[in-house]
């Protein structure tokens, strides 16, 4: 045999011509590898829907990561605010578009696992219609109230409650938020009447918080540094199950005698429902290559958030898992949204 192919019969790659002779099993292999290597990304701008208003704490930990992913991977990488409904507006806003990678959600745990339950009318299924890219940070939630409240501790707090139910005021970042629900699940275990007021993110809960309009609210310790820091708000708890690393003297609300009343946050990158998992893949390993950059770090941990990477199969366990825990929360608080 010369070698030579017969005129008009296509030469084989040397990689078919491998796979050919390794029979039939080897063609999903191949399959993989094809997808893993187009399409290219990024080739143009990324934008990052952040569904809540600039200045709160999903914005205030994505803006640098979108600095360090474009300073990365040599793209611009945009965010846009897309606040309303607890995060809905910005969730259906991304189930929309095209699952190339050029249009991604920051979202927190809250939206994911406790929005589908909350909201009859949610036109989006998180774990059918959105693709998990991966974490971004475990949030801790502190228990914050105006540096003129008189109350010092969680035990203040609730005391006040039961000397004025329905008169003790905390607000959310967006109804149905853990945010909000961990102040239902605070107000069942200690047997206390607390009233919600919901904004349209954070930042503006926190102004009125600032002011005394409202008593009480939960949020991270990256969000609420600032205000911390000027003597603004003070911190009595935090909602988590043990304490924060950088605030070990503050207690939790187990510490007080509420451990049934603990709860956790975290933020991650989901992208349209549909994308090529090679695609999924890639978009991860740059956002984990970003969280493990030196200067993301030390600007996270100068600003007390707590980054932390999970691959897009980890983070989707958790959103089924956590997804099934709220439920059972949000039905036993027979708490129904619109």
């Amino acid at each position: 045999m010369t070698g030579k192919t017969p005129a008009g019969t296509p030469r084989l790659s040397r990689r078919a011509a491998l796979a050919a002779a390794a029979g039939t099993l080897a063609l999903p292999w191949i399959a993989r590898r094809a997808s893993a290597a187009a399409p290219a990304w990024p080739e143009r701008m990324v934008r990052i829907i952040v569904p809540f208003a600039p200045g709160g704490g999903v914005d205030v930990v994505c803006r640098p990561l979108a600095q360090r992913l474009s300073a990365m991977l040599g793209q611009t990488f945009v965010v846009e605010n897309r606040p309303g409904a607890g995060g809905n507006v910005g969730m259906e806003y991304t189930a929309t578009q095209a699952p190339d990678g050029y249009t991604l959600l920051h979202a927190n745990s809250g939206m994911l696992t406790t929005n589908p339950t909350l909201y009859p009318s949610l036109r989006v299924n998180p774990l059918k219609d959105l693709t998990p890219i991966g974490q971004v940070t475990t949030d801790y939630l502190l228990l914050l109230a105006p540096a003129s409240l008189p109350a010092k501790t969680l035990g203040d707090v609730l005391e006040m409650a039961r000397a004025r139910p329905g008169e003790v005021y905390y607000g959310s970042g967006g109804a149905g938020g853990v945010t909000h629900l961990g102040f239902e699940i605070l107000a069942r275990q200690a047997g206390v009447q607390l009233t919600h007021v919901p904004y349209r993110g954070a930042a503006p809960a926190m102004t009125d918080l600032i002011s005394g309009r409202i008593q009480l609210m939960l949020d991270t310790p990256g969000f609420a540094k600032p205000y911390l820091d000027a003597g603004q708000v003070k911190m009595l708890a935090t909602a988590a199950p043990t304490r924060v690393p950088t605030l070990p003297e503050l207690p939790t609300f187990a510490d007080a005698g509420l451990p049934g009343a603990t709860t956790e946050s975290w933020q991650g990158f989901v992208a349209p429902g549909g994308m090529d998992p090679a695609l999924a893949q890639r978009i991860s390993a740059a956002l984990r290559e970003a969280l493990e950059s030196p200067e993301l770090r030390s600007f996270y941990a100068a600003s007390n958030f707590f980054p932390t990477y999970a691959a897009p199969e980890a983070m989707r366990a958790r959103m089924v898992k956590e997804t099934g825990q709220w439920a059972g929360v949000i039905k036993e608080a027979k708490i129904v949204l619109e």
